[in-house]
């Protein structure tokens, strides 16, 4: 059976729906990473699948906003459900049995189930993601999900923080267990997928390794006739400068470039990113080759040869070159089927 593309829109949610068919359908074990935990659908579906006997572990990341790093956790935190969900959502999947470990790092996005079947996607766990902005994911099977799930495991045996909580306040021990490299060595080299664990300090401090970096730029080098860049928003350009003199490379070689960003976000963040991607296609071009994506979320990278979905955002500062992102090469079904889809939704939107 082929391993699907997922495509969420305003009008359809088949990746909202392959996540819960997913977490419905487990039987055994659920292994899942998310940056979010704020839709209170999905927390209902993990306890009860948890109450049916299923071994339920999650890892998420305790900042909770897209800016990382801007925001500092406190070793002891009093937060309302009508302040922020994330936090009092793992709580209550802790306080229900469910093995919840926290990483600093993590921004990636995966779900696995029963080792048999597993997802990559640019959906977090909240209302907006699960049921209205863009986004995308791929089933994930075989070596790949053999190595997501290694990299889940590793990751999960090495949390930078642990969760507890006394009945009036939630408390966290920043743990120092960093990660020895040579661990992740091994992965990707017989499956598509690919991955981004760097970090200045925290558990990954030891580790380097950029792959959904160089694949994204392997993809736009093979483009001859068609490249199309999807992305939340742009971030630190000159600071990826494979990507940066690739897409310039292409516009110089007659390539048709489109590159979407989401225009759902804070205003300085949205000049930002247009400001971003005039370092990257040069000023001349960027009416022609730059376009908003209504309230997107979604990340690919495709050509007409090859295709990329990941996890990260198209940033310098957190996703490419740090932090714990997850990404997958795409089979050519697979890049079909993202090309229909964002040409639907975006025709939908005229």
């Amino acid at each position: 059976m082929m391993q699907k593309l997922y495509y969420n829109s305003q009008k359809d949610s088949e990746l909202t729906n392959r996540i819960f068919e997913l977490i419905g359908n487990a039987k055994s074990y659920i292994k899942t990473g998310n940056f979010f935990f704020k839709d209170p659908k999905l927390n209902e579906a993990l306890i009860m699948a948890a109450e049916r006997g299923v071994a339920i572990f999650v890892i998420s990341n305790l900042r909770g906003d897209e800016e990382r790093g801007k925001k500092y956790m406190k070793r002891d935190m009093e937060i309302s459900s009508e302040t922020d969900p994330h936090i009092p959502h793992l709580h209550e999947l802790h306080r229900k049995g469910i093995h919840v470990h926290l990483s600093n790092d993590l921004h990636a996005k995966f779900l696995i189930a029963d080792g048999e079947e597993g997802l990559i996607m640019s959906a977090n766990y909240t209302p907006d993601s699960l049921y209205g902005n863009p986004e995308n994911g791929v089933d994930i099977k075989g070596e790949e999900l053999n190595d997501l799930e290694y990299l889940f495991d590793v990751l999960f045996t090495n949390q930078d923080i642990v969760l507890s909580e006394d009945g009036n306040k939630y408390h966290y021990l920043m743990t120092s267990k960093p990660i020895d490299s040579n661990l992740f060595k091994e992965v990707g080299k017989k499956s598509k997928l690919v991955f981004t664990a760097k970090s200045s300090k925290n558990n990954l401090q030891n580790c380097s390794y950029k792959m959904i970096y160089t694949a994204i730029a392997e993809v736009i080098n093979s483009a001859k006739e068609y490249l199309i860049m999807v992305s939340w928003s742009y971030k630190r350009i000159n600071d990826l400068p494979l990507i940066r003199d690739a897409v310039r490379a292409a516009i110089k070689r007659g390539v048709n470039v489109t590159i979407l960003y989401s225009d759902k976000m804070p205003e300085d963040k949205l000049t930002g990113t247009e400001i971003e991607l005039k370092k990257m296609v040069g000023k001349d071009n960027v009416k022609s080759c730059c376009h908003k994506f209504t309230a997107n979320h979604s990340k690919c990278v495709l050509s007409e040869k090859k295709g990329i979905m990941f996890t990260a955002n198209i940033d310098g500062e957190s996703g490419l070159l740090s932090g714990f992102e997850i990404g997958c090469m795409l089979s050519d079904e697979q890049r079909e089927q993202a090309i229909n889809r964002i040409n639907q939704i975006l025709k939908n939107e005229q």
